[in-house]
């Protein structure tokens, strides 16, 4: 076997020490300790061989032989071997052009049926996604709540529940008799919601999952309301999106269990059961952080544009339409209140009436990431 040292800069490196064995190479350092290394990789000549000194970690040895190359592997200089004689070269050759030939055969068909295959998935998307905030709970009345009760088990008031019901009207004028799947947090004020909403649908069979990754963001545990006040207010200087809460989390965490949710959502769309379990209306009874991490995720907010947007308020509801073929269209919000009852482009900018992005309201690509 030949070796040849690589050279680099930096300090004295491990000296290596190849064994004749086909079983193993010894890497002995300065320093005096050793490790055993495989001859699989001493003996390919490819492989850069490593050793740690101090915190970095130093290139050794760049080795060739020539049972390697017999056996296909590049040359240390990352080119493959040259062919032996005249008629490997035409195999090689005549391999390549094949190769072309089949993929500028194929590539029509295969673009033909990708696009069937995307027609078919747009066809099972349903007409709308709507997104409820639960209704007004105790919590939003009075902060000092949450320093003796879990934010999981905060209820709702006597007005929480009504503007659930009148959500759940507006949901089912929205909607009419087309099928329809609702996912809540398990929260009890968002159960309570979606209870309150439910009663819009009596005598419906209705689909109804709890999703924990729809749950409110993590604040800490029982918390202080004077000690929160100086937290959210540090929250505002640092950036409301990367903030993370003692004890709870960043809106990032928010976001990437998010993000794994609509993977989900689009398997419940994309796969199933049977053509009659094909859904119309897929209803997100959740909270407001939530929601707009949720169209952030989908319409690809940017972290300035997510910042922008005000929560929703009570039981308010967004609205995602089905767009033709280019996903979902953020059509605006109904709010549960006196003055609500159509829908209204979301608060947006610093007083709240700026005007919403038109990027920010359909998405990009035609079929985006999530």
């Amino acid at each position: 076997m030949v070796c040849s040292n690589a050279l680099f800069h930096g300090p004295a490196l491990p000296s290596l020490q190849l064994d004749h064995t086909p079983q193993f190479a010894h890497v002995t350092s300065s320093a005096g300790y050793s490790s055993m290394r495989t001859s699989a990789i001493a003996c390919q000549p490819h492989r850069l061989q490593t050793a740690v000194q101090g915190s970095r970690t130093e290139l050794l040895m760049l080795c060739r032989s020539k049972t390697s190359l017999e056996a296909g592997l590049p040359h240390a200089d990352g080119f493959p071997p040259k062919p032996r004689n005249w008629r490997e070269r035409v195999r090689q050759q005549v391999r390549g052009l094949v190769s072309i030939a089949f993929d500028a055969a194929t590539a029509p068909f295969i673009a033909i049926l990708f696009g069937r295959i995307r027609r078919h998935q747009h066809r099972l998307r349903p007409k709308r996604i709507i997104l409820v905030r639960h209704g007004l709970s105790e919590g939003n009345v009075d902060r000092s709540s949450y320093e003796h009760q879990p934010d999981s088990q905060i209820r709702l008031t006597e007005r929480g529940f009504s503007q659930g019901k009148a959500a759940g009207q507006q949901i089912r004028k929205l909607i009419g008799d087309e099928s329809v799947r609702f996912f809540f947090s398990p929260y009890l004020r968002t159960t309570q919601t979606l209870l309150a909403i439910l009663e819009a649908f009596h005598g419906r069979d209705i689909l109804v999952t709890s999703e924990p990754r729809l749950r409110e963001q993590d604040f800490g545990n029982f918390q202080d309301a004077t000690s929160m006040e100086e937290v959210f207010q540090e929250r505002q200087r640092f950036g409301r999106f990367y903030y993370r809460f003692p004890n709870g989390e960043a809106g990032t965490d928010v976001y990437d269990r998010v993000a794994d949710f609509w993977s989900t959502l689009y398997a419940f769309m994309e796969r199933p059961r049977s053509p009659s379990e094909t859904i119309e209306n897929y209803v997100l009874v959740t909270h407001g952080l939530l929601m707009r991490i949720f169209c952030m995720c989908y319409f690809r907010w940017t972290v300035k544009e997510f910042e922008q947007v005000w929560n929703p308020s009570n039981c308010e509801i967004w609205v995602l339409e089905k767009d033709g073929a280019n996903g979902f269209r953020h059509m605006g919000r109904w709010r549960a209140s006196p003055f609500g009852g159509s829908l209204m482009p979301i608060a947006f900018g610093k007083n709240k009436r700026e005007p919403v992005h038109e990027h920010m309201r359909r998405v990009r690509h035609r079929q985006p990431r999530v």
